[in-house]
């Protein structure tokens, strides 16, 4: 899929780049004439999006409850929509879980400045303890891109890493930057356990990477977790501003 091409200050402001998270606004500042951006909306569908699981044993898919796909979302987000999901339950301390997918249309061997606003469900009340972790706050939402394709794989001693440099739970790497984390607006105890939307974005010039030699790049998004039980996310929507550097 190609990013799109240049966009204007004025037709960006009059998109609906204007989004709720949980309560606030957050929007983007205007595309400069160096940037491209690129909207997703998981509603339509999850083609060409790859999902994957890193930082468990190889072999224990069933034990940790790894799924991912298309799903409905939960009436609470909306109904009659769809978002990508993923769920898995953390048996190692450490599960990575993400989607991926490459993209056409930048320079070639050009570093960009990336900026990401994601909007998704979380079911994770605040404030909450859990086991190894909170549910909430001790989930953290992380985006990024690569040149080459990201993927787990083995280490050789039996476990599933990362090839790329994500970092590790509340740290970012070189390929990926903590946006926040999982936790929703309610406080902890609270009767409404339902889903809510959460808006999650990165600051500008907090984040880089450069383009492959055709000027493609691979756009990730995840959770690395650190609350020892069961994760499950609904992505709905995700922005991207690429600026030539």
């Amino acid at each position: 899929m190609q990013i799109t091409g240049y966009i204007s200050a004025s037709l960006l402001l009059a998109s609906s780049w204007l989004l709720s998270a949980c309560g606030s606004d957050i929007k983007l500042p205007p595309v400069d004439p160096n940037s491209r951006a690129l909207t997703i909306d998981f509603n339509e569908g999850s083609a060409g999006w790859k999902s994957g699981f890193a930082d468990y044993p190889a072999g224990q898919e069933e034990f940790y409850e790894l799924s991912a796909g298309s799903s409905d979302l939960p009436a609470s987000l909306g109904t009659n929509r769809k978002g990508y999901k993923l769920s898995g339950n953390n048996h190692s301390d450490d599960l990575f879980m993400f989607i991926t997918k490459k993209f056409d249309g930048l320079q070639p061997n050009t570093r960009y400045g990336f900026q990401f606003k994601v909007r998704f469900g979380t079911n994770a009340q605040k404030n909450c303890m859990g086991v190894g972790g909170a549910p909430g706050e001790s989930v953290w939402i992380k985006a990024g891109v690569s040149k080459t394709e990201p993927l787990a794989v083995n280490n050789g001693a039996g476990d599933l890493l990362m090839n790329i440099d994500k970092g590790n739970q509340a740290v970012g790497g070189s390929d990926a930057i903590v946006l926040g984390d999982f936790a929703n607006s309610r406080e902890c105890g609270d009767s409404n356990i339902d889903y809510m939307r959460k808006t999650l974005q990165s600051e500008r010039g907090s984040f880089t990477g450069v383009t492959a030699e055709d000027g493609s790049i691979w756009i990730l998004l995840g959770t690395d977790s650190g609350f020892e039980s069961t994760t499950s996310i609904y992505f709905m929507t995700l922005d991207v501003i690429a600026t030539k550097l």
